[in-house]
């Protein structure tokens, strides 16, 4: 049964990933360049934090509403750095994880991605919603799914 995969078998290997001391530009650059919801904040190789694009746009929103401030804000996303807004320490699974205990944290926490660390904090990948959908569509309707 497809539920009982290990994790590491469908995460997202190549990431994008920035450092607590890259600034807001870096990230914007990130998401709009790549479309990624969720940038992994890494520390050599270790994980230290999630930057998502829903807390992005929520400091971009409260920045850049007062047109007036606009050369001010866009210092800012010079200033401003990934520590100043990224999720310390978040949630994690683990390669061997099945994909049935990712859905379990996801519908617990109302998350959408996953950081997949090794014993040490080591960032191996990452899973999002839409790579465990994948499994399932390949599994309930295999004529119309994406995969390779």
């Amino acid at each position: 049964m497809k539920s009982k995969l290990p994790v590491s078998r469908i995460m997202t290997q190549r990431m994008a990933s920035v450092r607590p001391e890259d600034n807001l530009e870096h990230v914007r650059q990130i998401f709009e360049g790549h479309g990624f919801h969720h940038i992994p904040v890494v520390e050599g190789s270790k994980l230290t934090g999630i930057v998502s694009y829903t807390d992005y746009l929520r400091i971009i929103h409260d920045y850049f509403s007062n047109l007036e401030s606009k050369p001010a804000s866009e210092k800012l996303l010079q200033t401003l750095t990934v520590k100043d807004m990224m999720t310390e320490n978040p949630v994690c699974l683990k390669p061997d994880d099945t994909v049935e205990t990712a859905l379990r944290v996801f519908r617990e926490n109302q998350f959408h991605a996953l950081p997949v660390t090794d014993e040490h904090g080591k960032l191996l990948g990452i899973l999002t919603t839409y790579d465990v959908m994948k499994v399932f569509e390949d599994n309930i309707a295999p004529e119309h799914s994406y995969s390779e």
